[in-house]
């Protein structure tokens, strides 16, 4: 028995170096793929915001530049849960003069507005290789606060996502492996996005409409 082991070990041990490299690769596209039930990512973006209610646009900008922190955690392996936070400040042009419903002229009094946009949604995923393309939808909420010399005005809007978009895939970041697994920052991706905000949709709603295209670029890590 043992004169037949010892005639069969060299195949055995030519089967096993010949499988190494395949778990090694299947190991690798496990560390660098996509992900999936309780994969992690962490970013931050900076977002253009283009506006369109009237009676914003008289007293501040069409356009506004905010900075927003998220996070999303992978449900299945292709859907994941995300969440948004952001902030932005826009003063008024105080002293510009505009035309009132009613047909008076006023003056812009000084003051500022402050915007606080929250999002928590769902988002599909799929990765090509190079680079991850994705696009969801979910609930978004605008805390806001207008201060100006007449008082404040501060309030919740809720709204409507939608977004889509790329990240693609960088080597900033070389992946670890342990005998427990990877650890550590996987990947770091750079994010370009595109969305909508929509309050007041289907004509319902009153007051302040903080609907907004939204235009994106961050960088997200992969944990």
């Amino acid at each position: 028995m043992l004169t037949r082991f010892a005639r069969k070990l060299p195949l055995l041990v030519g089967l096993l170096a010949g499988a190494a490299p395949a778990v090694a690769v299947a190991e690798e596209a496990a560390v660098g793929g996509a992900g999936g039930a309780g994969d992690l990512l962490v970013g931050f973006r900076g977002i253009g915001e283009i506006w369109q209610d009237p009676g914003i646009l008289q007293a501040y900008r069409s356009s506004r530049f905010a900075g927003a922190a998220f996070g999303a955690i992978g449900i299945t392996g292709w859907l994941r849960a995300e969440a948004e936070l952001g902030y932005m400040r826009q003063p008024s042009q105080a002293g510009r003069t505009v035309t009132l419903a009613d047909g008076t002229a006023a003056a812009i009094s000084a003051g500022s507005l402050e915007l606080l946009p929250v999002t928590l949604g769902l988002a599909a995923h799929k990765d090509t290789g190079r680079a991850e393309v994705f696009g969801g939808l979910g609930y978004a909420m605008a805390v806001f606060a207008e201060r100006t010399d007449t008082g404040t005005v501060a309030g919740t809007k809720p709204a409507l996502d939608l977004r889509g978009g790329v990240r693609i895939h960088t080597q900033l970041v070389q992946p670890r492996t342990r005998p427990t697994g990877p650890t550590g920052v996987q990947g770091v991706d750079v994010e370009l996005l595109l969305g909508r905000r929509q309050h007041h949709a289907f004509g319902m709603g009153e007051g302040f409409d903080f609907s907004a295209w939204r235009v994106g670029a961050g960088l997200v890590c992969r944990l």
